[in-house]
């Protein structure tokens, strides 16, 4: 029970923290704001002159990760609804304390249902230092596809045998403007 009112405090202390400093960038990001289909221009128009561009330095935005993998998941049968969800647990416990932001991407067999169907599907962590985020990844790629930008991982499961994760993560590098690695089991 600790735990959960832990991770629902932190949650809840993540949310404050993201639509405060969200506020600052409405001048700089009204376009990409705007529309979902502008994400994509603006990182490819970014990435030569990375130095002066407002999208430079920015890294993995959980927004844009959020809209495309439910835009992608949820096209496949085997996850006909899907949600976020803040449950840190999926975290290994050596990991816990380093991790400032996580989500986790869940598939559901119908809306409302209470269990997911197949958990974990995708895994966005930010953490606090670029050395524990390194070390996650490199820790996750020896089962999942994994992608990492800075300080911030997104972790793609294998449950879904109709979406080509490797692709996913790519199109998700794309959302940072190309940044990043995308490491893999060999």
């Amino acid at each position: 029970m600790k735990r959960l009112l832990i991770a629902s405090a932190v949650a809840g202390a993540t949310l404050l923290l993201t639509a405060a400093c969200g506020g600052d960038d409405k001048k700089a990001e009204p376009a990409a704001a705007a529309t979902p289909a502008a994400s994509a221009a603006p990182a490819e128009s970014a990435k030569p002159s990375a130095k002066g561009s407002p999208a430079a330095g920015k890294g993995l935005q959980y927004e844009k990760v959020a809209q495309l993998t439910g835009d992608l998941f949820t096209k496949d049968e085997l996850c006909p609804v899907g949600k976020w969800d803040s449950n840190s647990t999926g975290v290994p416990s050596k990991y816990r304390s380093a991790v400032a932001n996580f989500k986790q991407f869940d598939c559901y067999k119908k809306k409302g249902d209470f269990m997911p169907s197949r958990g974990q599907q995708a895994i966005f962590v930010e953490f606090k230092a670029a050395n524990a985020a390194k070390a996650y990844a490199e820790d996750q790629a020896k089962m999942y596809p994994t992608l990492i930008v800075g300080n911030t991982v997104v972790v793609a499961g294998t449950g879904l045998e109709n979406t080509d994760m490797k692709a996913y993560l790519a199109a998700v590098q794309e959302t940072a403007g190309g940044a990043g690695e995308i490491l893999a089991k060999s």
